[in-house]
């Protein structure tokens, strides 16, 4: 319940900026009610995996799979904005440890569950390792080999799954806290300025925007759909896709491309650019809507869709759609803003 009061005093706190310039139109249009969203599901999330914990049963069990669900969704939206609160101290890395080839996360959560040591989180999960404090170390707990025990039962990863929910919970209020009207990275983003930092003038906050977009297109399609398809169907691999145990993952990549959509629009480049370069923007959003759309067909379970057609083409063709929208993102709006591109947030990653 305190979680959930708290995500709900910072969503009166995440405001409605000024929107003169593009940056207050993202603040307000896509940032704020984005993140009302997440800090709201992910603190009735830790509300769920408490309720659980001290009910257990099929029901609750449920209950807590669905409010991860609906967590997991919001994050979609909310990891575009991969850039300021959510980039300062790890937090990204923090909620959403992917990707993670070597199975860091898993091994890690595995230890934890095993050693039964009350002491290990006693004090929270803010410490851990990184692979132990997000999304997917919660979805192990909740999903993974042994969880069907939480039904009937098992104190100890019930425990486990409440601190990861809380702290899942904590990191979300600490990145609207950070947004919230009146703070300084808030204040520069929506009315940059000379001696505002970190943006000084318009083409700064645009340049942010069209990197975030960049960013995580790239993202979804090298870490996310390349690595479970694999480069032909004996070598695909679902369970190198996130959110394979959960049968998320579509949905999740869906949330995704629908938050770049969202930013996309809310950014209003189809109304903004030269005439002449409008088309650019509506072109995005079409192989957008193109990837939303199919990534909705897929039915199969994503450990298995990787490698089974239909639903191998299905993510075929909605990883094809975001390598042309990312083209036309970093070639063409870019050059229609008039910026530069350099690096965005996973170069040297």
């Amino acid at each position: 319940m305190r979680n959930l009061l708290v995500a709900l005093a910072l969503i009166a706190c995440v405001a409605p900026a000024a929107a003169d310039g593009v940056g207050g139109q993202v603040l307000d249009g896509f940032v704020a009610p984005s993140l009302a969203d997440f800090t709201r599901s992910t603190g009735e999330l830790a509300s769920s995996v408490t309720a659980l914990c001290e009910m257990p049963s099929d029901a609750a069990l449920t209950d807590s799979q669905a409010a991860f669900a609906a967590a997991m969704e919001d994050w979609g939206h909310v990891s575009i904005l991969r850039f300021g609160p959510l980039a300062a101290d790890g937090r990204f890395e923090k909620l959403f440890f992917w990707p993670d080839a070597r199975s860091i996360g898993q091994k890690q959560v595995q230890g934890l569950l095993a050693s039964g040591d009350a002491g290990e989180i006693a004090s929270g999960m803010s410490g851990k390792s990184a692979a132990l404090q997000g999304f997917p170390a919660l979805e192990f707990a909740l999903h993974g080999t042994g969880s069907e025990k939480l039904a009937a039962g098992d104190p100890w990863r019930c425990s486990v799954a409440a601190a990861i929910s809380s702290n899942i919970a904590s990191i979300a209020a600490s990145v609207a806290g950070e947004w919230a009207e009146g703070t300084p990275f808030a204040a520069s983003f929506s009315a940059p300025a000379e001696g505002k930092e970190p943006y000084r003038n318009e083409a700064e906050v645009q340049g942010e925007i069209v990197k975030a977009l960049a960013t995580a297109l790239q993202f979804i399609r090298s870490a996310e759909l390349s690595p479970p398809l694999g480069e032909e169907p004996a070598k695909a691999n679902g369970r190198r896709a996130p959110m394979w145990r959960s049968d998320l993952t579509a949905s999740l990549i869906a949330a995704q491309v629908d938050g770049v959509r969202r930013l996309l629009a809310v950014a209003g480049y189809e109304q903004s650019l030269p005439q002449d370069s409008r088309y650019v923007a509506a072109s995005i959003r079409f192989e957008l809507d193109n990837a939303i759309r199919t990534l909705g067909l897929v039915n199969g379970p994503a450990e298995q869709a990787f490698g089974t057609e239909p639903d191998r083409g299905r993510f075929a063709f909605a990883e094809l759609a975001l390598h042309h929208a990312g083209e036309l993102v970093n070639r063409d709006l870019a050059a229609a803003l008039g910026l530069t591109m350099g690096f965005n947030a996973l170069d040297g990653d």
